[in-house]
Protein backbone atom coordinates (compact mmCIF):
# COMPACT_ATOMS: atom_id res chain seq x y z
CA UNK A 1 0.00 0.00 0.00
CA UNK A 2 2.70 2.44 1.01
CA UNK A 3 5.29 1.04 -1.40
CA UNK A 4 3.02 1.71 -4.36
CA UNK A 5 3.07 5.44 -3.63
CA UNK A 6 6.88 5.43 -3.66
CA UNK A 7 6.92 3.57 -6.98
CA UNK A 8 4.58 6.07 -8.61
CA UNK A 9 6.91 8.94 -7.70
CA UNK A 10 9.81 7.33 -9.62
CA UNK A 11 7.99 6.42 -12.82
CA UNK A 12 9.84 6.98 -16.06
CA UNK A 13 8.49 9.14 -18.83
CA UNK A 14 8.77 6.24 -21.29
CA UNK A 15 5.90 3.73 -20.89
CA UNK A 16 7.94 0.95 -22.50
CA UNK A 17 10.71 1.31 -19.91
CA UNK A 18 8.16 1.18 -17.10
CA UNK A 19 6.63 -1.96 -18.57
CA UNK A 20 9.98 -3.75 -18.88
CA UNK A 21 10.96 -2.85 -15.29
CA UNK A 22 7.62 -3.93 -13.94
CA UNK A 23 7.53 -7.11 -16.03
CA UNK A 24 10.99 -8.34 -15.01
CA UNK A 25 10.97 -6.87 -11.46
CA UNK A 26 13.86 -4.49 -12.05
CA UNK A 27 14.88 -1.76 -9.61
CA UNK A 28 12.27 -0.43 -7.23
CA UNK A 29 9.52 -2.49 -8.91
CA UNK A 30 10.66 -5.65 -7.13
CA UNK A 31 8.34 -5.14 -4.15
CA UNK A 32 8.87 -8.63 -2.77
CA UNK A 33 12.55 -7.90 -2.20
CA UNK A 34 11.56 -4.83 -0.20
CA UNK A 35 9.00 -6.73 1.91
CA UNK A 36 11.51 -9.24 3.30
CA UNK A 37 8.70 -11.66 4.08
CA UNK A 38 8.90 -15.42 4.45
CA UNK A 39 5.82 -15.91 2.26
CA UNK A 40 5.33 -13.68 -0.76
CA UNK A 41 2.02 -12.14 -1.71
CA UNK A 42 1.75 -14.69 -4.52
CA UNK A 43 2.11 -17.55 -2.02
CA UNK A 44 5.68 -18.62 -2.82
CA UNK A 45 8.12 -19.24 0.00
CA UNK A 46 11.27 -17.20 0.38
CA UNK A 47 13.22 -19.99 2.07
CA UNK A 48 16.55 -21.27 0.77
CA UNK A 49 17.75 -24.80 1.48
CA UNK A 50 21.46 -25.45 1.88
CA UNK A 51 23.58 -28.48 2.75
CA UNK A 52 21.71 -30.88 0.44
CA UNK A 53 24.65 -32.04 -1.69
CA UNK A 54 24.67 -35.53 -0.22
CA UNK A 55 20.87 -35.82 -0.61
CA UNK A 56 20.53 -34.76 -4.27
CA UNK A 57 20.13 -38.37 -5.40
CA UNK A 58 16.74 -38.46 -3.72
CA UNK A 59 15.42 -35.93 -6.25
CA UNK A 60 16.14 -38.39 -9.08
CA UNK A 61 14.32 -41.12 -7.20
CA UNK A 62 11.22 -38.89 -7.44
CA UNK A 63 11.96 -37.80 -11.00
CA UNK A 64 8.41 -37.12 -12.15
CA UNK A 65 7.61 -34.69 -9.32
CA UNK A 66 11.06 -33.14 -9.77
CA UNK A 67 10.27 -32.40 -13.40
CA UNK A 68 6.88 -30.94 -12.51
CA UNK A 69 8.38 -28.66 -9.84
CA UNK A 70 10.97 -27.25 -12.25
CA UNK A 71 10.64 -23.70 -13.44
CA UNK A 72 9.34 -23.18 -16.93
CA UNK A 73 12.71 -22.24 -18.44
CA UNK A 74 14.25 -25.45 -17.14
CA UNK A 75 11.25 -27.52 -18.15
CA UNK A 76 11.41 -26.29 -21.75
CA UNK A 77 15.17 -26.84 -21.77
CA UNK A 78 14.64 -30.44 -20.67
CA UNK A 79 11.98 -30.97 -23.36
CA UNK A 80 14.16 -29.77 -26.26
CA UNK A 81 17.48 -31.18 -25.07
CA UNK A 82 16.13 -34.67 -24.39
CA UNK A 83 14.67 -34.90 -27.90
CA UNK A 84 17.86 -33.52 -29.38
CA UNK A 85 20.00 -36.05 -27.55
CA UNK A 86 17.71 -38.86 -28.71
CA UNK A 87 17.96 -37.79 -32.36
CA UNK A 88 21.73 -37.40 -32.11
CA UNK A 89 22.24 -40.75 -30.40
CA UNK A 90 20.33 -42.74 -33.00
CA UNK A 91 22.00 -40.77 -35.80
CA UNK A 92 25.34 -42.00 -34.44
CA UNK A 93 23.98 -45.56 -34.34
CA UNK A 94 22.89 -45.39 -37.99
CA UNK A 95 26.18 -43.83 -39.05
CA UNK A 96 28.16 -46.46 -37.11
CA UNK A 97 26.13 -49.24 -38.78
CA UNK A 98 26.89 -47.81 -42.23
CA UNK A 99 30.58 -47.54 -41.32
CA UNK A 100 30.80 -51.18 -40.22
CA UNK A 101 28.93 -52.32 -43.31
CA UNK A 102 31.35 -50.44 -45.59
CA UNK A 103 28.77 -48.10 -47.05
CA UNK A 104 31.04 -45.07 -46.62
CA UNK A 105 33.67 -46.68 -48.86
CA UNK A 106 31.18 -47.27 -51.68
CA UNK A 107 29.35 -43.97 -51.74
CA UNK A 108 29.62 -43.57 -55.54
CA UNK A 109 29.20 -47.26 -56.42
CA UNK A 110 25.75 -47.72 -57.96
CA UNK A 111 25.90 -51.49 -57.54
CA UNK A 112 26.51 -51.35 -53.82
CA UNK A 113 23.47 -51.88 -51.55
CA UNK A 114 23.79 -49.62 -48.48
CA UNK A 115 22.10 -50.23 -45.10
CA UNK A 116 20.37 -46.86 -45.46
CA UNK A 117 19.74 -45.76 -49.00
CA UNK A 118 20.21 -42.07 -49.70
CA UNK A 119 22.46 -41.39 -46.67
CA UNK A 120 26.00 -40.27 -47.62
CA UNK A 121 27.10 -38.23 -44.57
CA UNK A 122 26.47 -37.69 -40.86
CA UNK A 123 24.04 -34.86 -41.67
CA UNK A 124 22.02 -37.22 -43.78
CA UNK A 125 22.07 -39.73 -40.92
CA UNK A 126 20.82 -37.04 -38.52
CA UNK A 127 17.95 -36.16 -40.86
CA UNK A 128 17.08 -39.84 -41.26
CA UNK A 129 17.04 -40.29 -37.46
CA UNK A 130 14.58 -37.41 -37.05
CA UNK A 131 12.38 -38.75 -39.88
CA UNK A 132 12.31 -42.23 -38.39
CA UNK A 133 11.58 -41.15 -34.77
CA UNK A 134 8.88 -38.66 -35.75
CA UNK A 135 7.49 -40.87 -38.57
CA UNK A 136 7.79 -38.07 -41.10
CA UNK A 137 9.39 -39.94 -44.02
CA UNK A 138 10.32 -37.60 -46.90
CA UNK A 139 11.01 -40.56 -49.23
CA UNK A 140 14.68 -39.93 -50.09
CA UNK A 141 16.21 -42.15 -47.38
CA UNK A 142 14.99 -45.55 -46.27
CA UNK A 143 16.55 -48.55 -44.46
CA UNK A 144 17.55 -51.76 -46.21
CA UNK A 145 16.17 -54.90 -44.59
CA UNK A 146 19.04 -56.97 -46.05
CA UNK A 147 21.32 -55.24 -43.53
CA UNK A 148 21.25 -57.30 -40.34
CA UNK A 149 20.92 -54.56 -37.73
CA UNK A 150 18.71 -52.07 -39.58
CA UNK A 151 15.36 -53.52 -38.56
CA UNK A 152 16.10 -53.92 -34.81
CA UNK A 153 17.61 -50.42 -34.62
CA UNK A 154 14.55 -48.92 -36.32
CA UNK A 155 12.26 -50.70 -33.87
CA UNK A 156 14.19 -49.47 -30.81
CA UNK A 157 14.29 -45.89 -32.06
CA UNK A 158 10.57 -45.67 -32.76
CA UNK A 159 9.70 -47.26 -29.37
CA UNK A 160 11.99 -44.91 -27.44
CA UNK A 161 10.61 -41.98 -29.38
CA UNK A 162 7.03 -42.80 -28.43
CA UNK A 163 8.01 -43.25 -24.78
CA UNK A 164 9.84 -39.92 -24.64
CA UNK A 165 6.96 -38.05 -26.25
CA UNK A 166 4.46 -39.43 -23.76
CA UNK A 167 6.63 -38.66 -20.74
CA UNK A 168 7.88 -35.24 -21.75
CA UNK A 169 4.65 -33.95 -23.24
CA UNK A 170 2.77 -35.42 -20.29
CA UNK A 171 4.74 -33.52 -17.67
CA UNK A 172 4.49 -30.34 -19.74
CA UNK A 173 0.70 -30.75 -19.80
CA UNK A 174 0.62 -31.34 -16.04
CA UNK A 175 2.61 -28.14 -15.50
CA UNK A 176 -0.04 -26.28 -17.48
CA UNK A 177 -2.87 -27.91 -15.52
CA UNK A 178 -1.40 -27.71 -12.02
CA UNK A 179 -4.06 -27.12 -9.32
CA UNK A 180 -1.91 -24.42 -7.71
CA UNK A 181 -2.49 -22.25 -10.79
CA UNK A 182 -6.06 -21.88 -9.54
CA UNK A 183 -4.83 -19.66 -6.69
CA UNK A 184 -4.04 -16.94 -9.20
CA UNK A 185 -7.75 -16.13 -9.40
CA UNK A 186 -8.28 -16.08 -5.61
CA UNK A 187 -7.77 -12.55 -4.33
CA UNK A 188 -6.54 -11.46 -0.91
CA UNK A 189 -6.66 -7.89 0.32
CA UNK A 190 -3.33 -6.08 0.30
CA UNK A 191 -3.72 -5.04 3.94
CA UNK A 192 -5.37 -6.40 7.07
CA UNK A 193 -7.50 -4.32 9.48
CA UNK A 194 -8.04 -4.35 13.23
CA UNK A 195 -11.42 -3.00 14.29
CA UNK A 196 -14.10 -3.54 16.90
CA UNK A 197 -16.56 -6.35 16.18
CA UNK A 198 -19.23 -7.46 18.67
CA UNK A 199 -17.43 -5.74 21.54
CA UNK A 200 -13.99 -7.27 20.89
CA UNK A 201 -11.04 -6.27 18.77
CA UNK A 202 -10.95 -8.36 15.58
CA UNK A 203 -8.30 -8.85 12.92
CA UNK A 204 -9.97 -8.84 9.50
CA UNK A 205 -8.90 -9.60 5.96
CA UNK A 206 -10.92 -9.71 2.74
CA UNK A 207 -10.85 -12.64 0.31
CA UNK A 208 -12.66 -13.13 -3.00
CA UNK A 209 -12.84 -15.45 -6.00
CA UNK A 210 -12.79 -14.08 -9.55
CA UNK A 211 -14.25 -17.21 -11.17
CA UNK A 212 -17.84 -18.38 -11.26
CA UNK A 213 -16.73 -21.97 -10.48
CA UNK A 214 -15.83 -21.81 -6.80
CA UNK A 215 -13.87 -24.02 -4.46
CA UNK A 216 -15.79 -26.86 -2.84
CA UNK A 217 -15.58 -27.33 0.95
CA UNK A 218 -13.11 -24.48 1.33
CA UNK A 219 -11.38 -24.04 4.69
CA UNK A 220 -9.38 -21.11 6.07
CA UNK A 221 -6.72 -21.01 8.76
CA UNK A 222 -3.91 -18.67 9.73
CA UNK A 223 -0.40 -18.95 11.13
CA UNK A 224 1.46 -16.27 13.07
CA UNK A 225 5.23 -16.64 12.71
CA UNK A 226 6.87 -15.00 15.69
CA UNK A 227 9.88 -15.44 17.94
CA UNK A 228 9.19 -17.57 21.02
CA UNK A 229 11.33 -18.25 24.07
CA UNK A 230 10.46 -21.16 26.37
CA UNK A 231 10.77 -21.16 30.14
CA UNK A 232 14.04 -23.04 29.82
CA UNK A 233 15.48 -20.22 27.71
CA UNK A 234 15.31 -22.02 24.35
CA UNK A 235 14.61 -19.52 21.55
CA UNK A 236 12.65 -20.41 18.40
CA UNK A 237 12.96 -17.59 15.85
CA UNK A 238 10.29 -19.06 13.51
CA UNK A 239 7.72 -20.31 16.01
CA UNK A 240 4.25 -20.94 14.53
CA UNK A 241 1.11 -19.88 16.42
CA UNK A 242 -2.36 -21.00 15.39
CA UNK A 243 -4.73 -18.19 14.33
CA UNK A 244 -8.43 -19.10 13.97
CA UNK A 245 -10.37 -17.25 11.28
CA UNK A 246 -14.08 -17.42 10.62
CA UNK A 247 -16.39 -15.97 7.99
CA UNK A 248 -19.58 -14.57 9.52
CA UNK A 249 -21.06 -17.44 11.60
CA UNK A 250 -19.76 -20.27 9.39
CA UNK A 251 -16.64 -21.07 11.39
CA UNK A 252 -13.61 -21.89 9.27
CA UNK A 253 -15.78 -23.05 6.33
CA UNK A 254 -16.19 -20.43 3.62
CA UNK A 255 -18.30 -20.20 0.47
CA UNK A 256 -16.77 -17.71 -1.96
CA UNK A 257 -19.92 -16.81 -3.87
CA UNK A 258 -18.95 -13.18 -3.16
CA UNK A 259 -16.01 -11.55 -1.37
CA UNK A 260 -16.00 -12.32 2.34
CA UNK A 261 -14.36 -10.66 5.35
CA UNK A 262 -12.52 -13.20 7.48
CA UNK A 263 -12.33 -12.24 11.17
CA UNK A 264 -10.05 -13.37 13.95
CA UNK A 265 -11.31 -12.43 17.42
CA UNK A 266 -8.46 -11.21 19.62
CA UNK A 267 -9.02 -12.98 22.94
CA UNK A 268 -6.69 -14.32 25.61
CA UNK A 269 -6.01 -17.42 23.48
CA UNK A 270 -5.04 -15.28 20.49
CA UNK A 271 -1.34 -14.64 19.75
CA UNK A 272 -2.30 -10.98 19.08
CA UNK A 273 -3.47 -10.56 22.69
CA UNK A 274 -0.45 -8.54 23.83
CA UNK A 275 0.58 -6.96 20.50
CA UNK A 276 0.28 -3.18 20.25
CA UNK A 277 0.06 -1.00 17.15
CA UNK A 278 3.34 0.62 18.23
CA UNK A 279 5.13 -2.73 17.91
CA UNK A 280 5.53 -2.29 14.14
CA UNK A 281 9.19 -1.38 14.46
CA UNK A 282 10.20 -3.40 17.53
CA UNK A 283 8.12 -6.57 17.06
CA UNK A 284 8.97 -8.90 14.16
CA UNK A 285 6.10 -11.17 13.16
CA UNK A 286 4.31 -12.29 10.02
CA UNK A 287 0.74 -13.48 9.51
CA UNK A 288 0.22 -16.22 6.91
CA UNK A 289 -3.35 -16.96 5.73
CA UNK A 290 -4.18 -20.15 3.79
CA UNK A 291 -7.36 -21.21 1.98
CA UNK A 292 -7.74 -24.85 0.96
CA UNK A 293 -10.43 -26.45 -1.13
CA UNK A 294 -11.32 -28.75 -4.01
CA UNK A 295 -11.63 -27.51 -7.58
CA UNK A 296 -15.16 -27.80 -8.86
CA UNK A 297 -14.11 -28.49 -12.45
CA UNK A 298 -11.35 -31.09 -11.99
CA UNK A 299 -11.85 -32.34 -8.41
CA UNK A 300 -8.22 -31.64 -7.49
CA UNK A 301 -7.03 -30.13 -4.23
CA UNK A 302 -5.82 -26.53 -4.22
CA UNK A 303 -4.28 -24.16 -1.66
CA UNK A 304 -4.01 -20.38 -1.90
CA UNK A 305 -1.95 -18.39 0.61
CA UNK A 306 -0.59 -14.95 1.31
CA UNK A 307 1.12 -13.09 4.15
CA UNK A 308 0.90 -9.79 6.04
CA UNK A 309 3.73 -7.91 7.75
CA UNK A 310 3.20 -5.58 10.75
CA UNK A 311 3.33 -2.56 8.44
CA UNK A 312 0.46 -4.06 6.41
CA UNK A 313 -1.94 -4.30 9.38
CA UNK A 314 -4.02 -1.12 9.82
CA UNK A 315 -5.31 -0.59 13.36
CA UNK A 316 -8.61 1.25 13.75
CA UNK A 317 -9.72 0.66 10.14
CA UNK A 318 -12.50 -1.35 8.51
CA UNK A 319 -13.06 -2.59 4.97
CA UNK A 320 -15.45 -0.56 2.88
CA UNK A 321 -18.60 -2.13 1.49
CA UNK A 322 -18.48 -3.30 -2.13
CA UNK A 323 -21.81 -5.16 -2.35
CA UNK A 324 -24.70 -3.26 -3.93
CA UNK A 325 -28.15 -4.47 -4.94
CA UNK A 326 -29.19 -3.61 -8.49
CA UNK A 327 -32.95 -3.12 -8.23
CA UNK A 328 -33.31 -2.74 -12.00
CA UNK A 329 -31.86 -6.15 -12.80
CA UNK A 330 -32.85 -7.73 -9.49
CA UNK A 331 -29.37 -8.99 -8.56
CA UNK A 332 -26.42 -8.20 -6.37
CA UNK A 333 -23.36 -6.60 -7.93
CA UNK A 334 -19.80 -6.75 -6.57
CA UNK A 335 -17.42 -3.93 -7.40
CA UNK A 336 -13.92 -5.42 -7.31
CA UNK A 337 -12.39 -2.01 -7.97
CA UNK A 338 -12.89 -1.22 -4.26
CA UNK A 339 -11.66 -4.59 -3.05
CA UNK A 340 -8.78 -3.04 -1.07
CA UNK A 341 -10.60 0.11 0.12
CA UNK A 342 -10.61 0.69 3.89
CA UNK A 343 -12.37 3.25 6.12
CA UNK A 344 -10.87 4.87 9.21
CA UNK A 345 -12.90 4.19 12.36
CA UNK A 346 -11.00 5.19 15.49
CA UNK A 347 -7.53 5.50 16.94
CA UNK A 348 -6.24 2.40 18.71
CA UNK A 349 -2.99 2.71 20.65
CA UNK A 350 -3.15 -0.21 23.05
CA UNK A 351 -3.33 -3.96 22.82
CA UNK A 352 -6.42 -5.99 23.65
CA UNK A 353 -4.75 -7.12 26.88
CA UNK A 354 -4.36 -3.52 28.08
CA UNK A 355 -7.93 -2.59 27.17
CA UNK A 356 -9.46 -5.69 28.75
CA UNK A 357 -9.57 -4.48 32.44
CA UNK A 358 -11.47 -1.35 31.54
CA UNK A 359 -13.80 -3.33 29.30
CA UNK A 360 -14.52 -5.85 32.07
CA UNK A 361 -15.26 -3.02 34.49
CA UNK A 362 -17.73 -1.52 32.06
CA UNK A 363 -19.35 -4.90 31.49
CA UNK A 364 -19.75 -5.57 35.23
CA UNK A 365 -21.23 -2.12 35.68
CA UNK A 366 -23.71 -2.63 32.86
CA UNK A 367 -24.68 -6.07 34.13
CA UNK A 368 -25.43 -4.67 37.58
CA UNK A 369 -27.72 -2.06 36.04
CA UNK A 370 -29.38 -4.51 33.63
CA UNK A 371 -32.42 -5.17 35.82
CA UNK A 372 -34.57 -2.94 33.63
CA UNK A 373 -32.56 -3.27 30.43
CA UNK A 374 -32.13 -6.02 27.90
CA UNK A 375 -29.23 -8.33 28.70
CA UNK A 376 -26.66 -9.55 26.23
CA UNK A 377 -25.79 -6.19 24.67
CA UNK A 378 -22.21 -5.84 23.45
CA UNK A 379 -20.02 -3.33 25.25
CA UNK A 380 -18.80 -0.67 22.84
CA UNK A 381 -15.14 0.26 22.95
CA UNK A 382 -15.76 3.65 21.37
CA UNK A 383 -16.06 5.11 24.88
CA UNK A 384 -12.66 3.69 25.86
CA UNK A 385 -9.87 6.22 26.16
CA UNK A 386 -7.21 4.70 23.90
CA UNK A 387 -4.66 6.96 25.56
CA UNK A 388 -5.28 4.98 28.77
CA UNK A 389 -2.02 4.02 30.53
CA UNK A 390 -1.05 0.40 29.83
CA UNK A 391 -1.08 -0.63 33.50
CA UNK A 392 -3.52 0.33 36.23
CA UNK A 393 -1.99 1.52 39.55
CA UNK A 394 -2.34 -0.68 42.60
CA UNK A 395 -5.17 -0.20 45.03
CA UNK A 396 -2.80 1.05 47.75
CA UNK A 397 -1.70 4.01 45.61
CA UNK A 398 -5.18 5.39 45.05
CA UNK A 399 -7.51 5.22 48.06
CA UNK A 400 -9.06 8.65 47.92
CA UNK A 401 -12.14 9.75 46.05
CA UNK A 402 -12.93 13.13 44.67
CA UNK A 403 -16.00 15.03 45.73
CA UNK A 404 -17.65 14.11 42.46
CA UNK A 405 -17.51 10.45 43.48
CA UNK A 406 -15.23 9.31 40.62
CA UNK A 407 -11.95 7.66 41.66
CA UNK A 408 -8.63 9.26 40.81
CA UNK A 409 -7.83 6.20 38.71
CA UNK A 410 -10.59 6.90 36.22
CA UNK A 411 -9.86 10.64 36.30
CA UNK A 412 -6.27 10.07 35.30
CA UNK A 413 -7.16 7.41 32.73
CA UNK A 414 -9.73 9.68 31.09
CA UNK A 415 -7.65 12.85 31.25
CA UNK A 416 -7.20 12.93 27.49
CA UNK A 417 -10.80 12.25 26.56
CA UNK A 418 -13.07 15.00 25.35
CA UNK A 419 -14.91 17.16 27.90
CA UNK A 420 -18.30 15.74 26.97
CA UNK A 421 -17.31 12.15 27.73
CA UNK A 422 -15.66 13.05 31.04
CA UNK A 423 -18.65 15.05 32.21
CA UNK A 424 -20.98 12.19 31.30
CA UNK A 425 -18.97 9.68 33.30
CA UNK A 426 -18.73 12.01 36.32
CA UNK A 427 -22.49 12.58 36.28
CA UNK A 428 -23.06 8.82 36.22
CA UNK A 429 -20.77 8.32 39.21
CA UNK A 430 -22.49 11.14 41.14
CA UNK A 431 -25.90 9.62 40.46
CA UNK A 432 -24.69 6.24 41.70
CA UNK A 433 -23.34 7.72 44.94
CA UNK A 434 -26.57 9.63 45.58
CA UNK A 435 -28.63 6.49 45.11
CA UNK A 436 -26.38 4.60 47.53
CA UNK A 437 -26.68 7.36 50.17
CA UNK A 438 -30.46 7.38 49.88
CA UNK A 439 -30.72 3.63 50.18
CA UNK A 440 -28.44 3.48 53.22
CA UNK A 441 -30.14 3.77 56.63
CA UNK A 442 -28.74 4.85 59.98
CA UNK A 443 -28.34 2.34 62.83
CA UNK A 444 -31.06 4.15 64.87
CA UNK A 445 -33.59 3.67 62.08
CA UNK A 446 -32.72 -0.01 61.89
CA UNK A 447 -33.21 -0.40 65.69
CA UNK A 448 -36.64 1.26 65.51
CA UNK A 449 -37.70 -1.13 62.77
CA UNK A 450 -36.58 -4.10 64.83
CA UNK A 451 -38.46 -2.77 67.88
CA UNK A 452 -41.70 -2.57 65.94
CA UNK A 453 -41.54 -6.17 64.78
CA UNK A 454 -43.61 -8.81 66.66
CA UNK A 455 -42.07 -10.89 69.35
CA UNK A 456 -42.41 -14.02 67.20
CA UNK A 457 -40.10 -12.53 64.54
CA UNK A 458 -37.50 -11.45 67.10
CA UNK A 459 -36.00 -14.94 67.32
CA UNK A 460 -35.69 -15.23 63.53
CA UNK A 461 -34.05 -11.80 63.42
CA UNK A 462 -31.50 -12.85 66.01
CA UNK A 463 -30.59 -15.95 63.97
CA UNK A 464 -30.05 -13.94 60.77
CA UNK A 465 -28.03 -11.13 62.42
CA UNK A 466 -24.26 -11.68 62.56
CA UNK A 467 -22.48 -12.44 65.80
CA UNK A 468 -21.64 -9.52 68.04
CA UNK A 469 -18.04 -8.43 68.20
CA UNK A 470 -16.15 -8.38 71.46
CA UNK A 471 -16.40 -4.86 72.82
CA UNK A 472 -13.92 -5.30 75.67
CA UNK A 473 -14.92 -3.43 78.85
CA UNK A 474 -17.99 -1.91 77.21
CA UNK A 475 -21.45 -2.89 78.44
CA UNK A 476 -23.80 -4.83 76.22
CA UNK A 477 -26.08 -2.77 74.03
CA UNK A 478 -29.28 -4.54 75.11
CA UNK A 479 -30.87 -3.97 78.60
CA UNK A 480 -33.79 -5.88 80.03
CA UNK A 481 -36.38 -3.38 81.35
CA UNK A 482 -38.31 -6.04 83.28
CA UNK A 483 -41.72 -4.94 82.04
CA UNK A 484 -42.14 -7.75 79.49
CA UNK A 485 -41.27 -5.47 76.60
CA UNK A 486 -38.65 -6.49 74.05
CA UNK A 487 -35.18 -5.19 74.80
CA UNK A 488 -34.25 -1.82 73.32
CA UNK A 489 -30.99 -1.57 71.42
CA UNK A 490 -29.06 1.50 72.32
CA UNK A 491 -26.82 3.26 69.86
CA UNK A 492 -23.19 2.37 70.56
CA UNK A 493 -20.98 5.26 71.38
CA UNK A 494 -18.22 5.56 68.82
CA UNK A 495 -15.87 8.21 67.59
CA UNK A 496 -16.66 7.30 63.97
CA UNK A 497 -19.19 9.62 62.38
CA UNK A 498 -21.61 8.89 59.58
CA UNK A 499 -19.38 10.70 57.10
CA UNK A 500 -16.44 8.47 58.06
CA UNK A 501 -18.61 5.38 57.60
CA UNK A 502 -19.51 6.49 54.09
CA UNK A 503 -15.85 7.08 53.37
CA UNK A 504 -15.00 3.54 54.46
CA UNK A 505 -17.70 2.15 52.21
CA UNK A 506 -16.28 4.09 49.31
CA UNK A 507 -12.78 2.83 50.09
CA UNK A 508 -14.08 -0.76 50.13
CA UNK A 509 -15.82 -0.17 46.81
CA UNK A 510 -12.57 1.15 45.33
CA UNK A 511 -10.65 -1.89 46.53
CA UNK A 512 -13.23 -4.13 44.90
CA UNK A 513 -12.83 -2.18 41.67
CA UNK A 514 -9.04 -2.62 41.71
CA UNK A 515 -9.43 -6.33 42.38
CA UNK A 516 -11.56 -6.63 39.23
CA UNK A 517 -9.06 -4.59 37.22
CA UNK A 518 -6.06 -6.61 38.36
CA UNK A 519 -7.80 -9.93 37.60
Amino acid sequence: MFTEEKVEEKLSKLPFVNYVKQRFNLGQYNQEEQRRAIVQKSGHYRVKYTGLKEYRAKFFQDLYITLIDLKWRYALAVLFNVHLLSYFFFALMWYWMMYNHGDLDHLNDPKWESCVAGVHSFGDAMLFSIESQTTIGYGFAYPNTDCGGALPLLFVQITVGILLENVLLGFIFVKFAQPKRRRKTIMFSKVACVAQEEGDLCLQIRVGDMRQSHLIDAKVHGILIKRHVTREGVAYPLFQHDVHFQANKMGDTIMLMWPLILSHRITQESPFWDIRPSDLSSEAYELVVCIEGTLETTGEFCQARTSYLPSEILWGHRFDRIEEFDAGNGRWEIDFSGFNDVVYITNIRHSAKELNPYREYRMSKEESEATTKEKGLSISLHSVAYDLPPEFPSASNSTEYQKSGSPKLLTRGLSQMDELERSRLSLEMEAENREEELTEKTPMEKSEEQAQRPADDAEEEEEETPLEHDLGDRKPLEHDLGDGKPPIKEKAESDVSDDDTIGQDEAEEEENFHDVASS
